[in-house]
């Protein structure tokens, strides 16, 4: 098992991306913490399902003080977290429009869950993995390098995340701290769906210009994307830090 005995913090962990991440974490031996705005009980029982043990935490990312909560519930289940991944993003709801019907209450909200949520998560882990080291792992987006209409907003978040992952990788190396991004394509999740169905039915189907520029000719997956998600959490990553990994089929080359 490649994370036995390892202790996982997942944001956004309730369904989608970061239950997969969850489940396919726990199969390698972790325990997790779930941590989401949503009730993540499914989360937990899906960890528990697949062998392992988990607890569900409340959490709101824009709220530093939760964040706090959120790592000393962990520390009290489980006495220490190896591993924290940024995971929790706005997106289901975001309804394409052109940038200047964008509010600025609409840019705020999502800069503050997408780009601020992982840098609150970081300085209430930082404490604790400042004596042993850790893993931390942010999900940005390949939408950050080839662009998309109609979401700058999404896309500047997600290009930020890019970004905070290097600041703090320079910043957290010496103390034995990995900082890395995994950024997925066009995943078939429940937010993605949500957006599918959204569309009007003469719009364009994304999946299906997704799919003409992949290299690889099938649907993204959640669990496309949990091999990598375990292998930036493990010990076979040790001394990568700083870096993205685009898991997207070969749709964008960086």
């Amino acid at each position: 098992m490649k994370l036995k005995d390892k202790v996982a913090i997942i944001t956004g962990a309730a369904q989608g991306i970061g239950a997969a991440f969850a489940t396919g974490y726990a199969k390698e031996g972790a325990k997790l913490v779930i941590a989401d705005i949503v009730d993540g009980n499914n989360a937990v029982a899906d960890v528990v399902k697949a062998g392992s043990e988990a607890i569900f935490v409340k959490t709101d990312v824009t709220q530093q003080d939760q964040c706090d909560a959120m790592v000393k519930a962990a520390l009290d289940r489980f006495g220490i977290v190896d591993v924290l991944v940024n995971n929790a993003a706005l997106y289901a709801n975001i309804i394409k429009k052109p940038f200047q019907e964008i509010t600025t209450e609409e840019w705020n909200r999502l800069m503050e869950v997408n780009a601020t949520g992982p840098f609150h998560c970081t300085k209430a882990i930082f404490p604790v993995m400042r004596e042993k080291g850790g893993k931390i792992i942010n999900v940005a987006s390949s939408v950050a390098f080839e662009g998309a209409a109609g979401m700058p907003h999404y896309v500047a978040s997600k290009g930020a995340v890019v970004a905070f992952t290097r600041a703090m990788a320079r910043e957290l190396g010496a103390y034995n701290i990995n900082v890395n991004s995994l950024a997925p394509g066009y995943t078939q999740s429940e937010a993605s769906k949500t957006i599918q169905k959204r569309r009007q039915d003469d719009g364009p189907d994304p999946e299906q210009i997704m799919l003409q520029k992949r290299c690889l000719k099938r649907s993204e997956e959640a669990t496309d994307l949990v091999g990598t998600a375990i292998f930036l959490a493990s010990d076979m990553s040790d001394f990568i830090t700083g870096q993205l990994i685009l898991c997207d089929g070969g749709s964008f080359f960086h």
